[in-house]
């Protein structure tokens, strides 16, 4: 496959500059000094599949880019979310608060910001130019403080995506990839900025979601290849609170099984084509099914990691060539985490390590000494104040999150003793828990059992130690640690998942109201030799 090369360069990336050994205070003072801030969020992704991680898809997954901004930068290894679903964590995010202060718990509930600070609200007022493009699926009228922004009203599609912007304006990126187009809108912004002004640029993929549909051009990779199966792909649910882990529905066996052969999500159900082909499951015992549909959805999910990892080397690539690399700090993170198998599950909606971990790199040699790794405890909550801490910027009251800027910076290897975690939403029982860096305590709403594990002997949670005689004084601690965690997050016991009211419908925001006239919209077809989509998709 030929690449065009164009002055910047974009998919086929020549390299990043060696990370600077200097650890020089970020200067907080004149506005134009102010560092940039390059923020990129896949969706879907737990630190198994990025490489750099050392998990088991390591040796398959295709994270170049992505690892080298850890090679250069620093990787967190106990970053978790508080509320594994898109929309709740995505509202956590940009706030710095949990679901039960943005009131999005589940992916049905408006958030609106109009009085209710944000990192880009409160960046902006600073001086920053603010943007967003990509996946937003948050509802409401929460986009006060962008100056720019083409967002999803909610997931978007795979293919040909449209994005929204001010006005309602929408913009259709026919024959386009959506995380190619998603970078194409994130570079063409950058190339309009005002460059006098710092920057909060956010691009948002909707990879690695579900359906996996990849971009046409790895339709081959791993074709020949025998992914390696996660060792819990077989989990058969024992030694743990029954109605619990076992209450998942989105298993490979037989949910997923039933869509990718085309039979649709159950026995009995209509027919329909799987977006990426279906598979031949006939003649298959369960094993063998649960097995073939674990190829199927592991190579379509690397497939559009894969995705990622080229337009990450776009962006980290246009930087450099404009000269701000070094002066713009560059995040890489997920929503949440992911399950590629692992407990024979795919989506995330679950507080067990894969679903609750997210992959978290920062890379800013001025503060970061290249090829940092600390265990530090950090939550998605945390984010907000971070960036605002990293810009010179208050925390705003209202954010409940904490800046882990010292982390960054070298001056502590600890940040939270634990983190609180809620879900609220269906395809598995409702829950809540704590972490610390080494134990994990969930309770089961709705049967009110629970689960403890040892995150650091037992990696994979197979074993419960709750109610074992042994542990008694750890349920004990752990007990006191999930009050202490309450009380910080500032929860009652009747905003606890399964003790709630059920969430508000969501309401029609201004964006879902709005039908441009013809001549607002914008269709946009790229050629393959435009400067910022040089390949085929």
């Amino acid at each position: 496959m030929s690449h065009h090369i164009s002055r910047r360069g974009f998919l086929k990336v020549v390299g990043i500059a060696a990370a600077s050994l200097a650890f020089d205070p970020v200067a907080f003072g004149d506005i134009k000094k102010k560092p940039n801030i390059l923020y990129i969020m896949a969706d879907d992704q737990s630190p198994e599949s990025v490489a750099c991680y050392g998990g088991w898809m390591k040796d398959h997954v295709q994270t170049s880019n992505i690892d080298k901004l850890a090679a250069e930068g620093m990787r967190f290894e106990n970053c978790v979310c508080t509320n594994s679903l898109c929309a709740p964590s995505r509202a956590s995010i940009a706030t710095g608060q949990y679901s039960h202060k943005t009131g999005v718990y589940t992916l049905r509930e408006d958030m609106d910001t109009k009085d209710k600070p944000t990192s880009y609200s409160v960046l902006n007022k600073a001086g920053y130019q603010t943007a967003v493009f990509g996946k937003w699926h948050v509802h409401g009228d929460n986009k006060y403080g962008l100056d720019d922004y083409g967002v999803t009203i909610s997931q978007g599609s795979y293919y040909n995506p449209t994005l929204t912007g001010p006005g309602g304006i929408k913009r259709r990126f026919s024959g386009m990839h959506s995380t190619d187009a998603y970078t194409y809108a994130s570079l063409e912004w950058l190339d309009k900025r005002d460059k006098d002004k710092p920057f909060l640029l956010m691009c948002h993929y909707k990879a690695a979601h579900g359906d996996w549909i990849y971009a046409k051009r790895f339709e081959e990779l791993y074709a020949d290849v025998e992914i390696p199966e996660p060792a819990t792909l077989f989990d058969d649910y024992s030694n743990r609170a029954s109605g619990g882990v076992n209450n998942k529905k989105a298993k490979l066996y037989p949910n997923l099984a039933h869509q990718v052969c085309g039979n649709g999500k159950k026995p009995g159900a209509p027919k329909r084509d799987w977006p990426t082909g279906n598979i031949d499951l006939s003649g298959m015992d369960e094993k063998q099914q649960k097995k073939a549909t674990f190829q199927k959805y592991a190579k379509d999910y690397m497939r559009c990691v894969a995705g990622i990892n080229e337009n990450v080397g776009k962006l980290v690539k246009y930087l450099k060539d404009e000269g701000i690399l070094e002066n713009t700090i560059v995040i890489y993170t997920a929503d949440q985490g992911m399950y590629v198998g692992e407990h024979g599950f795919y989506d995330k909606r679950l507080m067990l390590e894969e679903g609750l971990r997210m992959p978290f790199i920062v890379r800013y040699p001025k503060m970061i000494k290249s090829g940092a790794v600390t265990k530090a405890l950090v939550n998605n909550v945390d984010f907000a104040p971070t960036l605002l801490d990293l810009a010179g910027e208050k925390t705003p009251s209202s954010m409940q999150g904490k800046s882990f800027a010292d982390v960054l910076k070298g001056k502590k290897d600890k940040h939270r003793k634990s983190s609180f975690y809620a879900f609220y939403s269906n395809g598995v029982q409702k829950h809540y828990g704590v972490r610390t860096e080494r134990y994990k305590l969930i309770v089961w709403a709705e049967s009110g059992l629970k689960d403890l594990f040892d995150i650091v002997n037992d990696p994979h949670e197979l074993t419960s130690l709750y109610g074992d005689p042994k542990y008694v004084s750890l349920v004990k601690e752990m007990e006191e640690e999930l009050k202490n965690a309450m009380i910080d997050a500032d929860i009652a016991e009747n905003e606890l998942p399964g003790k709630r009211l059920v969430a508000n419908k969501v309401k029609a925001t201004k964006d879902d109201k709005v039908k441009p006239a013809k001549e607002k919209k914008q269709k946009v077809k790229v050629k393959k030799k435009n400067k910022h989509n040089n390949i085929s998709n």
